[in-house]
């Protein structure tokens, strides 16, 4: 049988899974509901000094993704109340919107969340200078681990981790959404979002490939566990991010758009996988695109085939054959080698699984 928890900063959790900061931990009853799914952790939306509201409408679907403006929040002393409250079996993160508050005033924020009873606090900011400092001066005084999201695509992301790593951080969760983005409305020009000048954040699917590559660096560097946050909506691409370096797996998008049930399905998944694959642990899957990477040669040779019992003749291969490699002969299609680029694009649109290159399934 194959087991799905894992140990996180002295937690036993019964799931890689993590509801990450965003509408569906803002208050103690979001918290409390989400607490009876198959969720390992719950990240509290990030709080602010005072109660706030976001301009309307705030949140809207972006293909099978999402654009927001969200900023609201109960407020801190509303969240000491909630934490004082809380009565749930999974762990619960206090995360502490940064951005908005300078770095002394953030510490003493965490000091007070600790007191209300906190077991983890999390610092969240696109600027990671303030990180680095606010971290610096929270561990000495905050004996629970401390976290830092950090925002996308930093370009000194090593020193970054040095640095935090240097400072006292236990854990890093990447990646926060991406922007700022906008959306218009072509019936009348207006951004779509309630905010000033409509600007927004991406997340969801469409930015898994990023949030990936970012893990997978982040991983290399850093020797402490690694939330990996942003575009994963079923088990396959929860896998990728694990394969990838990741400790834990956040999901908010999903959740929003298909109810805190997409974490039941999505443990599940897992835990067939494991067991397809013959693995009694979660853990064996981490970090294995690393030891991949080390292990593969590139080629600039390989040629596409196509497995003619397989092939359905749907015809998407030759339609999109720039190199028109693709020809249809006795009712069937076959490659050209002499033509072929081995770009790839055939097999990736194939909906019989039937090409390969050089009997390598891509």
């Amino acid at each position: 049988m194959s087991n799905i928890s894992i140990d996180f900063l002295g937690f036993s959790l019964k799931n890689p899974l993590m509801l990450t900061e965003g509408p569906l931990s803002g208050s103690l009853e979001l918290i409390e509901k989400a607490s009876k799914f198959e969720i390992g952790m719950i990240f509290t939306k990030g709080i602010r000094p005072e109660p706030i509201k976001s301009p309307v409408p705030y949140i809207r679907k972006y293909e099978r993704s999402l654009i927001n403006a969200d900023w609201s929040d109960i407020g801190f002393k509303e969240w000491i109340r909630t934490i004082n409250s809380l009565q749930v079996d999974t762990p619960v993160v206090t995360s502490i919107a940064k951005n908005y508050v300078n770095p002394d005033t953030a510490v003493e924020m965490a000091v007070e969340l600790v007191k209300a009873g906190s077991k983890i606090v999390s610092f969240v900011d696109y600027d990671p200078t303030q990180l680095v400092e606010t971290v610096k001066k929270a561990r000495p005084l905050i004996k629970v681990p401390i976290m830092v999201k950090l925002p996308p695509l930093l370009l000194n992301l090593e020193e970054v981790l040095k640095n935090l790593v240097s400072a006292g951080v236990d854990a890093i969760a990447a990646m926060d959404s991406m922007g700022p983005v906008l959306s218009i409305d072509i019936k009348t020009g207006e951004p779509v979002m309630g905010s000033r000048d409509g600007s927004a954040y991406l997340s969801g699917k469409c930015i898994l490939p990023v949030t990936l590559k970012y893990i997978y660096e982040i991983s290399r560097f850093v020797d402490i566990p690694v939330v990996g946050v942003g575009g994963v909506t079923d088990y396959k691409s929860a896998i990728q991010m694990i394969m990838a370096g990741a400790t834990g797996v956040g999901m908010v998008t999903a959740p929003i758009l298909k109810g805190f049930g997409i974490f039941n399905k999505v443990a599940s998944g897992i835990k067939e996988y494991l067991e397809e694959k013959g693995l009694e642990k979660v853990e064996e899957l981490r970090g294995l695109t690393h030891q991949k990477v080390r292990e593969r040669s590139t080629s600039t040779n390989l040629k596409a085939e196509i497995n003619q019992a397989k092939c359905t003749s749907c015809g998407l291969c030759e339609k999109i054959c720039y190199s028109k490699a693709v020809i249809m002969e006795d009712e069937k299609y076959r490659i050209i080698k002499e033509k072929c680029m081995g770009c790839g694009l055939c097999a990736s649109v194939c909906s019989s699984n039937s090409i390969t290159f050089n009997g390598r399934v891509r």
